[in-house]
């Protein structure tokens, strides 16, 4: 076994000689770690904010990049980026996070196009709320935001289903798909504004005394 902290730099590469170094063959990449914050971004920690980045944009890419070729060689492979319902608006309170959500959305589209000819599938996982500790270590109070959690296991069942079913990118929960399909209906503005109504920490109002 092998633990790894993908807010470093070097983490990708390490992974990868672990598995080479052992003949793993890797037929499924599932991108799944994740990491964001919740507040002001104006008096957010500089350092968290591009860890977020790192995790979330320049480890998927790295990974990716490393174990593609290997997949494509094969003729066969799949790899699963979980990104979030957040990458289809802006999120204010956390904005990075939902940014680099909105990267992976569009970097796993992009790919799946690109690499099907090679018989290599890519799918982006869109999930809502769901019960991890996430919430809890990006510091968003506890029923803060909209809808209720889905269970791990039951967003897990739906990327891998879209996955081997060749789609490019699905949104876990029939509740956060209508509301996606709702947020193109109107302004992106108000799509914004609506956000910042939902997340906007207690505290803001005195923010600067």
């Amino acid at each position: 076994m092998l633990v790894s902290d993908l807010a470093q730099p070097e983490a990708p590469e390490q992974i990868f000689a672990f598995t080479q170094e052992r003949r793993i063959t890797v037929d499924l990449l599932i991108n799944n770690a994740g990491l964001g914050s919740y507040g002001d971004f104006v008096i957010s920690d500089p350092a968290r904010e591009l860890e977020i980045v790192q995790v979330n944009c320049a480890a998927i890419i790295h990974l990716t990049r490393l174990y593609l070729p290997g997949m494509v060689a094969r003729r066969s492979g799949d790899i699963l980026i979980v990104a979030s319902t957040g990458a289809y608006q802006g999120v204010p309170y956390m904005a990075t996070y939902a940014a680099s959500k909105a990267f992976d959305l569009t970097f796993a589209e992009a790919l799946a196009e690109e690499v099907k000819v090679y018989g290599v599938r890519v799918c982006a996982l869109c999930p809502g709320p769901t019960a991890t500790e996430f919430q809890k270590v990006a510091g968003v109070p506890e029923g803060m935001g909209a809808g209720m959690k889905e269970a791990a296991e039951q967003v897990a069942r739906v990327g891998l289903r879209a996955l081997a079913a060749g789609d490019h990118a699905v949104i876990s929960g029939f509740a956060n798909w209508v509301g996606v399909e709702v947020q193109r209906m109107v302004p992106r503005r108000f799509v914004t504004y609506a956000a910042e109504r939902l997340f906007r920490p207690p505290q803001r109002n005195g923010l600067w005394g």
